[in-house]
């Protein structure tokens, strides 16, 4: 088996960098219980105590309940960063490449997020059904819509210029391509008093990405690290299932009226 890089282990980044780098939060769901595969009365007293129990799934078990448990928290406040390493001649050191950023804070129909590669700056703002872009000079160039540089442009959401970030706008698919851009999975069993378990991405001698996602209730994603030859990256999660304040933004340029 090929192993992906870091970069396309961080959110497929492949597909969002072909795009970009060339080119109300309402009630909050209560949780389920974690993980549902595995019935962990019937466990042994002293096992059952290490938490939810997710190292006893195999990997694809294992990625469906922290997507799971992903969509089920509704919020969540996340920031990564991934940056590609390019080798111009085979005997030339590796040189720093394109890099792709965000900042995320809401539920996938209520958001604020801030997007960015090396020229490129988007801003974003979801809310009652609505949503509107604003970004710098380059962006507003790349899109065409020289308003976009000036302040908001309200979309209805359905639109090109939201859908060309996916998945980093949406938590759940998110976490999904981060476990999914490999069919290597596996979860590390629980380490003395610490409070999360890895999941390894791309298992072997060099893994291409590291999840760790909390031990006990629902396993929800606290940090993701990739890094090998061909770039680096890191994702934070916090907040999640706490409520997010998202206002329309008040300097609109264009409406959605």
């Amino acid at each position: 088996m090929t192993r992906p890089s870091a970069v396309a282990v961080a959110v497929a980044i492949g597909t969002v960098a072909l795009s970009v780098l060339t080119g109300c939060t309402g009630d909050t769901p209560e949780p389920p219980p974690t993980p549902t595969a595995v019935d962990l009365e019937h466990l042994p007293d002293d096992l059952a105590d290490y938490g939810n129990g997710l190292w006893l799934l195999t990997g694809a078990e294992a990625a469906d309940e922290v997507v799971a448990a992903v969509r089920a928290a509704g919020a969540v406040r996340y920031s990564g960063r991934f940056t590609e390493l390019t080798e111009p001649a085979p005997d030339v050191e590796p040189v720093t490449g394109r890099s792709l950023g965000v900042d995320f804070a809401g539920t996938p129909s209520g958001y604020t997020a801030t997007l960015f590669t090396d020229e490129l700056r988007a801003e974003i703002i979801a809310v009652d059904g609505l949503t509107y872009l604003r970004g710098n000079d380059a962006y507003a160039a790349r899109a065409g819509l020289p308003e976009l540089a000036a302040g908001y442009v309200c979309t209805t959401g359905d639109d090109d210029l939201v859908d060309e970030w996916a998945p980093l706008l949406r938590p759940a698919d998110l976490v999904g391509s981060l476990l999914g851009a490999s069919d290597s999975i596996a979860v590390g069993e629980p380490r003395g008093d610490d409070a999360t378990l890895e999941i390894v991405v791309g298992a072997g001698e060099a893994p291409a990405g590291i999840l760790r996602v909390q031990r006990s209730g629902p396993p929800l994603p606290a940090t993701f690290t990739a890094g090998d030859a061909s770039g680096d990256g890191t994702f934070t999660f916090e907040s999640w299932g706490q409520p997010f304040d998202v206002a329309a933004p008040t300097d609109v340029v264009r409406d959605c009226a």
